[in-house]
């Protein structure tokens, strides 16, 4: 609990001093990511939220896709980051 309070307040700090990303780029990465097999399924079950929620709009929107894809364990850290901001 203490853990999901401090990881929020470090998310509304760093949203506060990064900013959003833009709408362009937060559906670009959307559309590469839904090329992949994990994301499709994860798209499908979740659609709603990757269009209106903003935290998992904000990982997506400022992950760096493309380089992402090209590396196992970064595709599974982007992954994880994605599963976790859809559970909480």
């Amino acid at each position: 609990m203490i853990l999901e309070i401090f990881t929020n307040i470090c998310m509304s700090m760093v949203l506060f001093i990064r900013g959003n990303p833009n709408e362009e780029k937060i559906n670009r990465n959307i559309e590469l990511l839904k090329k992949t097999e994990w994301f499709k399924q994860i798209y499908l079950n979740n659609e709603e939220l990757f269009k209106k929620d903003e935290q998992v709009r904000y990982i997506i929107g400022w992950a760096k896709v493309e380089k992402s894809l090209k590396s196992e364990k970064k595709t599974a850290k982007l992954k994880e980051a994605i599963l976790e901001a859809i559970n909480e």
